[in-house]
């Protein structure tokens, strides 16, 4: 809605200049040897699409390094993303082992990350 109360203004006062400016204009390209006429509001439109083309040519060339950073993040997060699955496979299948071994009577029911620190160093190491 915001871009419409901006731009039909903008394009009224395009057509306002438009109708009112139609004299001829020669516009001598210099390095070409060209020589052109036409009305004085297309040689203005003219010179504002270039320099709205130019202007974001411009601007796209200096996000060059920002683009390339986050594509080096999205990357990055990927890499990541997919070495976390891998843990959480590990995890179960090492959570499985315990719980196998738990039910075989090898180790006791309560898992040392759940006691107190001060008891879990007095533990010996499990093998």
């Amino acid at each position: 809605m915001l871009s419409w109360l901006i731009m039909a203004p903008a394009f009224i006062a395009v057509v306002v200049f438009a109708l009112n400016n139609k004299t001829a204009v020669i516009l001598d390209l210099w390095p070409f040897g060209l020589t052109v006429e036409l009305p004085v509001y297309l040689a203005f439109l003219l010179a504002l699409v270039l320099g709205v083309l130019l202007g974001g040519f411009a601007a796209w060339l200096g996000q060059a390094r920002s683009r390339s950073a986050l594509r080096d993040q999205v990357y990055q997060g990927e890499v990541a993303r997919r070495e976390l699955a891998t843990e959480r496979e590990k995890n179960v299948i090492l959570q499985r082992e315990l719980d196998h071994q738990r039910v075989a009577g090898k180790l006791p029911d309560v898992a040392v990350h759940t006691l107190p620190i001060a008891v879990q160093e007095t533990l010996p190491p499990v093998i």
